[in-house]
């Protein structure tokens, strides 16, 4: 299975004020640079944890179904949709009663409903595609607490003066959120 980023987040995990804020940075001078720190900080954090910190969408490529497809990175809100190539090589597109979505578990994962089992698909590479939205919301508020306090710690010591001794356990604070599977 492939996974590739269809759309990107459109906000950052930690709001530009409060980075400048942890940078001890005086008015809005360093802002591109401090935006491209937070963005490279904030996807050194996600691929830590195997998460999506804001909301973005995704789609999984398989060959073939599986019983039950392992949707990551967590946390998942929800599936767009589940298409796939049908033996004639037509695409269909499974309808949503037909699977069920666990987006409480870490991973999240799809599977076919009670009494329900996934079609027969063209036995060729990327028969199947399912468009999924994994994140915990679109804007830096709905950033867990523990993580933005990740994200604002390693943007202090970015610019931290130089000789400044830099922690190595604040990655600890991720530890909660990490996805083991």
């Amino acid at each position: 299975m492939t996974t590739r980023l269809i759309t990107p987040p459109v906000g950052m995990a930690v709001s530009l004020s409060a980075a400048r804020s942890a940078a001890r940075l005086n008015g809005s001078d360093f802002d591109a640079e401090l935006e491209i720190d937070i963005l490279a900080i904030t996807e050194d954090a996600e691929f830590e944890m195997q998460r999506a910190i804001i909301t973005r969408s995704y789609l999984a490529t398989l060959d073939r179904f599986e019983n039950r497809v392992r949707l990551a990175p967590s946390p998942v809100q929800s599936v767009t949709s589940v298409k796939y190539l049908d033996i004639e090589g037509v695409e269909r597109t499974v309808p949503t009663e037909d699977y069920f979505v666990n987006t409480v578990a870490t991973p999240g994962w799809v599977e076919p409903a009670l009494g329900k089992q996934w079609p027969a698909t063209l036995p060729r590479t990327g028969a199947v595609t399912i468009e999924f939205v994994s994140g915990y919301g679109l804007t830096d508020a709905s950033t867990p607490a523990p993580i933005k306090k990740y994200l604002l710690a390693k943007i202090k010591e970015m610019y931290a003066p130089a000789g400044t001794a830099v922690s190595p356990h604040l990655v600890r604070l991720l530890d909660a959120f990490k996805v083991y599977s």
